[in-house]
């Protein structure tokens, strides 16, 4: 059987707003375009920004409940801590996968190098929902090396991809969860061209964080940083670069369930949110180790 191109559906422009303690990111989901693609109900992108020594904003302690987080790091150098114990640093290239499940607090930000020189930053966190009757397990926390996330790379070395998530071929992604979330990063050179395959998401969407490109056969369609191109079903995603371009896709399959949301928390009821509301303000959630 002939496998088949995906097609640009729809493109939506990402929306600028603050976030943690003040830094400003592209929101590409949620959106009145889009509440979810496939298991991914939020996409914000911060950077790429050069921040002056003294600065560098992040996020400070606060809680999630109902979702998993995965944060990609592209530039910069970031710290993580969390009411579980975990304390682990980020250097570009790698990847924190955070299930928050029935709750959890986290610190995350700047590390004190970037804080007091300041630098070039620049990643992306997405939410990934977890479906009804996992929403209450238990949290759990996994820092990727990037040498753990598989690549790929043209002979020219113009175009080089990573799986985060799902499958490409024979390769695996070391981030395996409900949902089979699909989550790739490719990096493409002005004028350089790749066709990925990307027949198991069930839904598929490619956000540009930097660059602009075109998706499609016979010249595509063109999508410029900070746009997210909802895709049609398919087997391949062909992607040429117009400048130089750093590509996600992201998608999976979608949840059926109710997408109830409360600041940082996801649940399927107003009775799960009152309640992980209630577990917060309780202390049940934990507290971060000074």
């Amino acid at each position: 059987m002939k496998n088949s191109n995906r097609a640009v559906v729809s493109v939506h422009e990402a929306f600028r707003t603050l976030e943690g303690d003040g830094f400003e990111v592209r929101r590409a989901i949620p959106s009145n375009a889009y509440e979810a693609i496939g298991p991914f109900i939020f996409l914000d992108q911060f950077g790429p920004i050069d921040v002056r020594p003294g600065e560098a904003k992040g996020a400070s302690a606060h809680p999630h409940a109902g979702i998993e987080t995965l944060t990609l790091l592209l530039e910069g150098s970031q710290r993580h801590k969390d009411s579980l114990g975990n304390t682990s640093a980020m250097r570009p290239g790698e990847v924190q996968w955070m299930r928050a499940g029935r709750g959890v607090i986290h610190d995350e930000g700047p590390d004190e190098a970037m804080r007091r020189d300041g630098g070039h930053v620049h990643g992306v966190q997405l939410w990934i929902n977890m479906p009804k009757g996992e929403k209450h397990a238990a949290p759990s926390y996994r820092h990727v090396q990037a040498s753990e996330i598989p690549t790929l790379q043209t002979r020219d070395g113009r175009v080089r991809t990573r799986l985060v998530a799902g499958t490409l071929g024979d390769l695996v992604g070391p981030i395996a969860t409900t949902g089979r979330p699909f989550v790739i990063h490719t990096s493409l050179k002005a004028g350089a061209e790749t066709v990925l395959e990307a027949g198991t998401p069930a839904e598929l969407a490619a956000y540009v964080m930097v660059g602009a490109v075109k998706i499609g056969n016979g010249g595509g369609r063109s999508i410029e940083a900070g746009q997210l191109a909802r895709l049609s079903a398919g087997d391949l995603v062909a992607i040429a670069a117009s400048e130089d371009s750093e590509v996600l896709l992201i998608g999976g399959d979608p949840l059926d369930a109710p997408i109830l949301r409360h600041g940082p928390f996801v649940m399927n009821s107003i009775d799960e949110l009152e309640r992980a509301v209630r577990d917060y303000h309780a202390g049940r959630m934990g507290r971060i180790e000074a």
